[in-house]
């Protein structure tokens, strides 16, 4: 995913220091994760706070954005 893509929504009027805030944190919320328990790549955010590997089901209670 290119780093101006994700961003297509936020217009000029939301100014470039929220942008900058804005593409920081979904970056992170969205990059790939490996499991702790089985090394799949396969983990991914399931609520806030709530990590859930889809292969093993291992579930782990974290940060809102970042594990």
């Amino acid at each position: 995913m290119a780093r101006g893509e994700s961003l297509k929504g936020l217009g000029v009027k939301y100014g470039a220091t929220l942008r900058r805030r804005y593409s920081k944190i979904f970056f992170t919320l969205k990059k790939r994760r490996t499991c702790p328990m089985c090394g799949s790549t396969r983990f991914k955010r399931e609520a806030i706070g709530i990590w859930k590997c889809n292969k093993c089901n291992y579930k782990i209670a974290g940060g809102a954005y970042d594990v």
